[in-house]
């Protein structure tokens, strides 16, 4: 195979795509994480529990595969010694609860209660982040400020091993829509109860998370100096919710989340876990080019491209069976269909259906990165 060279540094090419310029070639961002521990010969305790080896093994997939040119980083969210004290879910974790090489677990528990809505509107997100905190890991006031600082310090450090690697930073800050975070501090049942139960309240507690959510990404643009973020939505498709009730509620929630954002020249990546593809006509309703569509492998991609050509950048979708149980030749045939119609025209971040998985075979992976060099470059 001929290697061609970039015309573009990973930056500008991430740029022009979420712009729907002209590029030299697709950008390659798998989310990469409990991966790469694998991939370099470490449990998953160790990946999980010691930030050196974590970024080292980060290092070592990147040196393999140098094509992977845009790192959607999310390890100080996954950082072991801290997730057991702040966090929007309780957690297992190797070494602890689990065998030292098991990947680590997010469980579904309700934490916060009907009545806390009202310590929400009345207080504010950080207030019922707190008490959430406070309940699910028993940590106090201090020691979740002392952690949140500790998660600052380790983002910045990030940022900065992906740009001297030579990748941009897919999204330089994380945080999520106001249905993922009240479904995950009150559960997905409990949380779907109150949405019929009592809609006003929740539509009212849902404009307060997402108020306090964009105050609190711009601060931390500001300090990273990255001016995109994730934006975790898996829980707000027709997956889970009738069209009637997502117009109603969650779509100008979502509205108010992007155009906030971009007001403080942010550039949503919105994580889509789920099944949207009966909600993509929505997504034509946000801003152009101010926003990007990741997909999981459970929306129809190619019914996105459909819909959302010439709108918004869209980013996907490797599912991750392919990546675990498939094999090369499946994996080079998905990912020359990507190219070849997401792809096509530009507009497409090339990369994983949600998370690389633990699992994923590595000579998949080897198919998965050779195929940007095969199928992903422009003329």
């Amino acid at each position: 195979m001929t290697v061609k060279k970039d015309q573009m540094t990973a930056e500008e090419r991430l740029v022009a795509t979420i712009n729907l310029e002209p590029v030299d070639r697709v950008v390659c961002a798998p989310m990469i994480d409990q991966y790469a521990g694998q991939f370099a010969g470490i449990t998953n305790k160790e990946f999980m529990w010691d930030w050196k080896k974590c970024m080292n093994a980060l290092d070592k997939v990147q040196e393999a595969y140098p094509i992977w040119d845009s790192n959607p980083f999310i390890m100080c969210e996954r950082y072991a010694p801290l997730m057991k004290k702040v966090g929007l879910m309780r957690t297992a974790m190797p070494g602890v609860e689990l065998p030292d090489n098991a990947s680590f677990q997010m469980h579904e528990v309700e934490i916060t209660t009907r009545e806390d809505y009202d310590l929400l509107i009345n207080e504010g997100l950080l207030a019922y982040v707190g008490k959430f905190n406070q309940v699910a890991h028993g940590t106090t006031l201090e020691e979740q400020l002392a952690a949140m600082q500790e998660k600052g310090k380790l983002l910045i450090d990030e940022n900065q091993r992906t740009q001297r690697r030579g990748q941009s930073s897919t999204w330089g800050i994380l945080g999520g829509s106001a249905p993922d975070v009240l479904s995950m501090s009150r559960s997905l049942e409990k949380f779907f109860k109150d949405v019929f139960q009592i809609p006003d309240t929740v539509y009212e507690a849902m404009n307060v998370v997402t108020d306090g959510m964009i105050e609190l990404l711009s601060v931390q643009a500001d300090q990273v100096g990255i001016r995109r973020t994730f934006i975790g939505d898996s829980r707000s498709s027709a997956q889970w919710i009738s069209l009637k009730k997502f117009e109603k509620l969650f779509l100008p929630v979502m509205k108010r989340l992007v155009n906030g954002l971009n007001q403080k020249e942010i550039i949503p990546i919105l994580h889509f876990d789920s099944d949207w593809t009966k909600n993509l006509p929505y997504l034509l309703e946000l801003p152009a080019k101010k926003f990007v569509v990741q997909l999981d492998g459970s929306t129809d991609i190619f019914k996105a491209k459909e819909i959302l050509n010439g709108h918004c950048a869209i980013m996907g979708d490797m599912p991750a069976a392919l990546l675990a149980v498939g094999s090369p030749s499946e994996v080079d045939a998905y990912a020359k269909k990507l190219f070849e119609v997401v792809g096509k025209g530009g507009g497409f971040i090339y990369s994983s259906g949600c998370c690389v998985p633990m699992n994923a075979k590595h000579e998949n992976m080897k198919a998965f990165f050779d195929a940007v060099e095969k199928y992903g470059r422009y003329n």
